[in-house]
């Protein structure tokens, strides 16, 4: 006799990394307002009772979206601040892996910190946290290179090393802006190629 629960009807689990990966791009594409559970449960394949269950009610589940966004990067820009070299090597490296990210064709267009970051007005203010501090923490990073920089003699006696990292910092969000409304590859890279002029040779 055939054991009850068992059988090709039973349905396959979803795997919450995948449904996260899922929901990531559609928060990404649509912002946080624009996106329902309806559309998060159709997006992910996932029903609205199974999301509650994993992930918690849609604040949450952006939260953690946020997180994965951020765990997925993480590694390519912790290589590029742990490797040495000349500053406007590295922020050339730096501005040019963004441009990168934002060009692939196969994700939301912009990048995913910047798009939360300027629709804080519609999300809660817990959520709107959460990007300003990554986007502190690169602030920081960044500046600590340039602090670097100063203490090796790289940047000229009157340079300020606060007011250039935060132009920096700057102009990796307004590449993000750029991209979100239709910059192509060619734009973003010129927009790059002005801004390091700012710093020496």
């Amino acid at each position: 006799m055939k054991a009850v629960g068992t059988g090709r009807g039973r349905p396959r689990k979803s795997d919450p990394d995948e449904v996260l990966d899922k929901a990531m791009e559609l928060f990404w594409e649509r912002g946080f307002e624009g996106t329902s559970m309806n559309d998060l449960a159709c997006a992910t394949g996932m029903a609205k009772p199974g999301l509650y269950a994993t992930f918690g009610d849609k604040e949450a589940l952006y939260a953690k979206a946020l997180a994965r966004y951020f765990e997925h990067n993480a590694p390519v820009f912790n290589e590029i601040f742990d490797t040495p070299g000349p500053l406007k090597e590295f922020m050339r490296r730096y501005l040019e892996t963004i441009a990168a990210s934002l060009n692939d064709k196969s994700k939301p267009r912009g990048c995913f910190m910047v798009n939360s970051m300027v629709d804080c007005a519609h999300q809660p203010t817990s959520l709107e946290r959460i990007s300003r501090e990554q986007h502190k923490q690169r602030q920081t990073a960044i500046l600590k290179r340039f602090r670097d920089a100063e203490a090796q003699g790289e940047l000229p006696a009157d340079a300020d090393p606060k007011a250039l990292a935060d132009f920096f910092a700057g102009q990796s969000l307004a590449l993000g802006v750029m991209a979100s409304n239709g910059a192509d590859k060619t734009a973003l890279q010129s927009f790059i190629d002005v801004a390091l002029t700012v710093l020496p040779r």
